[in-house]
């Protein structure tokens, strides 16, 4: 799915800010949100531009966004580390602060990935290993979530890619606010 020029995108879990810099420079207004302050702090002195915002958000509480804000949410990697439950309840969320017709894209770790079923098992499809919680998506399993939530012009790509210098399984999804 396309992202309509002039966006205001929300980006959940920007990390060191790669692709909200690039959104901010294709001319969207961006608020570029990750929990870790320290990451907030180094990209406000990193970036400085008129369309980009920085901000600490913790995306398993409530957002601090009026409804309907945003045109786009953008999740790089940043959705598959809670429970199913805190996963449906972000998707609500997210789905509250999306304008109508506004669209969510994601990408997260696949069930296919070499490390799934490694580690200490929370729940369904859900481990930790080496200190790192992930919860690994299945097609079917975001299709659901999508569904439940509200969601419609579901798109589901499955592959691998190298991500942080390692061969991992992912899905893409993208959808609309029905």
């Amino acid at each position: 799915a396309v992202i309509k020029s002039n966006s205001k995108i929300l980006e959940l879990g920007c990390g060191e800010g790669n692709d909200s810099i690039y959104f901010a420079t294709q001319g969207h207004s961006v608020v570029a949100t990750d929990f870790s302050d320290i990451v907030i702090s180094q990209n406000s002195e990193k970036y400085t531009h008129s369309n980009l915002d920085f901000m600490e958000l913790d995306i398993s509480q409530p957002f601090r966004f009026e409804d309907e804000t945003f045109d786009v949410v953008y999740a790089r990697l940043s959705l598959h580390y809670f429970t199913n439950e805190q996963t449906s309840s972000i998707f609500r969320e997210i789905r509250r602060v999306l304008k109508n017709g506004g669209t969510l894209h994601f990408m997260c770790k696949s069930v296919d990935d070499s490390i799934y079923g490694k580690g200490a098992m929370i729940e369904a499809d859900m481990y930790e290993l080496d200190g790192h919680i992930r919860h690994f998506f299945s097609k079917d399993y975001v299709r659901k979530l999508l569904l439940d939530n509200g969601y419609g012009n579901i798109e589901i790509v499955s592959g691998v890619e190298k991500i942080y210098e390692r061969i991992s399984a992912f899905i893409k999804a993208s959808a609309s606010k029905a």
